[in-house]
């Protein structure tokens, strides 16, 4: 308190001796009198309240007068006499702040903002009482204030992530929001253009400690990329101005049937001028994948039914790092440069077992011997420039990428048939496929920010991106100890896409609401050329995505937020090839070069009570919906129907009502949990092969996570999920019910600089897919079962100066590209 009475008193004086220079500088000769106003803000432009503001003058810096900022950060001056002046704040906590000399002559003068920053020194007998809140509503977002909360106690980012509201995480790691896959995970602002294993990575590296924020865009701006319609989670991270260097290193064992491995290095290192960071992450994943799909047909010929098993051992391994370098030209202006390099190889050897009968008896087999494989490489690169233009917060930021993704996947099939005594093979075959495709990526992105008066400010910017991708589909049959190509499985693909795009936005607080509105414009140029089939599609079309937001503090216990935004997903470069992957015979997943974009409105109603219990009610309405189909195909040589094509198509369209309840409950000091519950309806209706298909159902899929801390550094985990029967977007199956419980142990060692944990995941071994689907007289039950149950051992060290700021997480600008790439 003392300090507190100290400024207050020191505070009170400037102004008063302010007043006494202006009346003794009011005895000198009289001339023109003006007005002088400003406003004192954060470097979050949020206002400071009740700084100390003094007017002196610019030759020797006298005192002229003084004045304190009202809780808006206003300040004013009146009677000021002509002359060159400028204007210097102050408050407790914050580094002092001088505005740029002016003239007053005569005229009111609006003096630029002047920023404070926080500084780093320690008050004493100061006792801050006022936190943010849990949970706040913004007019196009609602943020999850980690710092000082239940969830930010320990752990990582990855579990505090999970702890938000409408947050998943599954048994792979990919995140998902409100149930719909496909988030954007952003640091500080700036996509991580990673894939989703390699964002849980270093996300389960982050500790918690270093999260200030989550915000949760459930329908993004148009700011961001039309394509995604699952929404952005941006993790805030806390700032500081420390120099030096830190790094962390984990490794993780991981035994289920299968053996699994991991490790990883990251390291960063920060002075006055330059910021060089880099990273590597490795990761050993053996699993497998064991399939059962049973087909009942009905053909012309009558019925007949395929029980078929397939077990596939896969072994991936995966190299990447991250390297960088920021040069701070100076307090205003950034250049940086970035790449981004992984590589990473995949095996799968696959047994495969088909028993036909006609559904009462058993007449033959089918045994398929197949041996997979999959190389990719990426190599990405970006240089960004950073500016602020002026005091005001003016900011430009310019970002050129490059990115060159080259993949070579192949496979050997050999298959034979059984008579139904399983004795006497015939009909042997081999065949095999080769499939290299190379994807380069080009984008250029500019964004401005210009601020308004009053809390308003115009977001604006371009993006040009250009992408080819070349891909040579073989197939070979070998006959008489010779390969002999196949024309009628073969092709060779080219696709080249360009999209032009620019954006405004505008956005204004007023007192208890909040208003944002904005309007992206996208040019889309595309030709897709079958060169074996001279098949060439050529489209060109304009859309255009408005956002609107309104956000509402009715008072201290209650928020409401209200959206609207129209979003579009392309499908991945992938999807477009018509490469197929073959199972056996009668099994095969293929790509389709005709698909189209979907594109969705999504509409969402939240409310927030006491910054604990948060709802939110969403509708939104896909077109084109791009989904994974079985479809029934026709062997192009035998001419055979009895065969089934796993493959994505524009389903006609997707009506979807979700409501999501989320609540953090403290049960004790030592116990807290995390409960979020999510119900849904979904409705879906598209045409396959001529016959119209309605699939419809309701939702529920709940969770709820325990955390218990305990004394000398120990804490424990135990979580529960559960999904509810219903209709899967993939595929449309009539899916069952899925759900798994997990246990987890924690120790913090070496001065609470490392951590080993040790859990079970689907303790009980129930994470599983089963579901059934019924089109063109072909009704199919598919199950699948992986590697799911396993017992996981980590250990993460954290050295260095654990103060140093971050490296920049920034965006670049091919993030919506390259998740288009599989």
């Amino acid at each position: 308190m003392k300090s507190i009475f100290k400024l207050l008193t020191l505070s009170a004086l400037l102004v008063s001796t302010g007043n006494m220079a202006q009346a003794q500088s009011g005895n000198g000769t009289p001339g023109l009198k003006g007005k002088i106003n400003g406003q004192v803000h954060r470097t979050d432009n949020k206002p400071v309240e009740f700084a100390t503001v003094t007017l002196l003058k610019a030759k020797d810096s006298s005192l002229v007068k003084g004045a304190i900022a009202g809780v808006d950060g206003k300040y004013e001056f009146e009677g000021i006499r002509e002359g060159r002046y400028l204007v210097a704040a102050v408050n407790m906590g914050m580094k002092k702040g001088y505005s740029q000399p002016f003239t007053v002559n005569g005229s009111p003068v609006k003096v630029p903002a002047i920023t404070l920053e926080e500084t780093s020194r320690n008050l004493k007998e100061v006792n801050v009482t006022a936190k943010r809140p849990f949970i706040e509503q913004k007019a196009d977002k609602m943020v999850v204030n980690v710092e000082n909360s239940i969830v930010a106690a320990g752990g990582t980012a990855l579990e505090v992530l999970q702890q938000s509201p409408g947050i998943q995480v599954d048994k792979d790691d990919n995140i998902s929001m409100r149930g719909k896959n496909g988030v954007i995970i952003m640091i500080d602002g700036k996509v991580t253009n990673m894939s989703p294993q390699d964002v849980a990575m270093l996300l389960k590296n982050m500790p918690s400690s270093n999260i200030d924020q989550i915000e949760l865009i459930a329908n993004p701006s148009a700011k961001y990329d039309a394509a995604g319609n699952a929404g952005i989670i941006n993790i805030k991270l806390k700032k500081n101005s420390n120099y030096g260097a830190n790094g962390s290193v984990n490794a993780g064992f991981i035994q289920g049937k299968l053996p699994k491995a991991n490790g990883g290095l990251n390291l960063n290192y920060r002075n006055k001028k330059v910021n060089v960071y880099g990273s590597y992450n490795y990761n050993y994943n053996r699993n497998f994948e064991d399939l059962s799909i049973y087909r009942d047909n009905l053909e012309k010929s009558g019925r007949i039914t395929f029980d078929q098993n397939t077990y596939i051992d896969k072994k991936n391994q995966y190299h990447g790092g991250k390297f960088g370098a920021d040069y701070f030209i100076n307090n205003n202006h950034t250049l940086g440069v970035m790449v981004n390099l992984a590589t990473s190889s995949w095996k799968g050897a696959g047994n495969s077992t088909t028993w036909i009968g006609s559904g009462e008896a058993i007449d033959s087999s089918l045994h398929t011997v197949s041996d997979n494989y999959n190389t990719w490489d990426r190599q990405s690169y970006n240089v960004n420039y950073k500016g602020k233009l002026d005091t005001a917060g003016k900011e430009l930021n310019i970002d050129l990428d490059y990115s060159r993704n080259s993949e070579d996947q192949g496979s050997r099939l050999y298959s034979a048939y059984m008579d139904a005594t399983g004795k006497q093979y015939w009909g042997g075959d081999t065949t095999r496929s080769l499939q290299p495709s190379v994807i380069n990526i080009k984008t250029v992105k500019i964004d401005y920010t210009h601020p308004l008066k009053k809390e308003a400010k115009i977001e604006a910017g371009i993006k040009l991106s250009f992408v080819d991708s070349d891909n040579n589909s073989r197939f070979d049959s070998l006959k008489r100890s010779q390969w002999e190509y196949d024309a009628n499985r073969s092709n060779y693909f080219i696709y080249k896409e360009n999209v032009n795009a620019a954006y405004i936005n505008f956005s204004k607080q007023f007192k208890k609401i909040g208003v944002q509105a904005g309007l992206r414009a996208e040019h889309t140029n595309v030709e897709g050329n079958s060169v074996t089939l001279k098949q060439v599609n050529d489209t060109s079309y304009l859309n255009f995505f408005p956002s609107v937001f309104f956000s509402y503090a009715a008072n201290k216990n209650n928020q409401w937020g209200i959206s609207y935004s129209r979003r579009l997903q392309r499908p991945s470069y992938d999807d477009l090839n018509p490469f197929e992957f073959f199972l056996d015979r009668y099994t095969k997943a293929g790509g389709n070069p005709n698909l189209r974009p979907q594109y969705s409105h999504n509409f969402d109603l939240t409310h927030t009570f006491k910054s604990f219990l948060t709802t939110a009610i969403g509708y939104s309405r896909t077109s084109d919906m791009l989904s994974r189909i079985l479809e029934p195909g026709v062997d192009p040589v035998t001419g055979d129907t009895t065969i089934i094509v796993y493959k994505y198509m524009n389903v006609a369209k997707k009506d979807n009502i979700n409501l999501n309840v989320s609540a953090p409950v403290p049960v004790t000091k030592w116990w807290r949990t995390f409960t979020t519950v999510s119900v849904f309806y979904n409705a879906f209706e598209t045409t396959v092969n001529g016959e119209l298909i309605k699939r419809a159902s309701g939702g529920f899929f709940g969770q709820t996570q325990h955390t218990f801390t305990f004394k000398k550094g120990y804490s424990a985990e135990a979580s529960f999920f559960f999904v509810s029967p219903q209709i899967s977007q993939e595929g449309l199956f009539r899916m069952n019910a899925m759900y798994a419980f997990n246990l987890g142990l924690q120790k913090q060692v070496l001065d609470k600089k490392g951590t080993i944990r040790l859990n079970v995941n689907d303790l009980f071994n129930t994470q599983r897919f089963s579901g059934t689907y019924n089109v063109n007289n072909r009704q199919v039950r598919l199950g699948t079962r992986w590697d799911s149950r396993q017992l996981r051992l980590s250990f993460t060290y954290r050295f260095g100066n654990s103060n140093v700021k971050e490296a920049r997480n920034r965006k670049t600008g091919l993030e919506d590209e390259q998740s288009r790439v599989k």
